[in-house]
């Protein structure tokens, strides 16, 4: 199942574009905020190391956040199968 994340009807001010209350998928929610941000920049809101900050934002599904970021993406778990499969595919 992919993640999803849905944003909490509180904050539908600070994400301009993005439904309250209906769950996306997290990436393409992220996106969207990440470009709201950028483009419509707001007194008193930064952005921050992610763009879905879980106090405005609902999660269910997926593998969820990484708790670290990994030194190499071979230690990512969410990269699994991906490493193998790019380097298979280029030979």
């Amino acid at each position: 199942m992919t993640r999803e994340a849905r944003l909490k009807p509180d904050y539908a001010h600070l994400y301009p574009g993005i439904e309250p209350g209906t769950w996306k998928p997290a990436g393409e929610l992220a996106e969207r905020a990440l470009t709201c941000r950028l483009l419509l920049p707001s007194d008193g809101f930064a952005l921050a190391a992610r763009p879905l900050a879980r106090g405005h934002f609902e999660f269910r599904g997926g593998v969820g956040p990484r708790l670290a970021r990994p030194h190499r993406l071979a230690e990512d778990p969410r990269a699994a199968g991906v490493l193998e499969a790019a380097v298979g595919a280029t030979f």
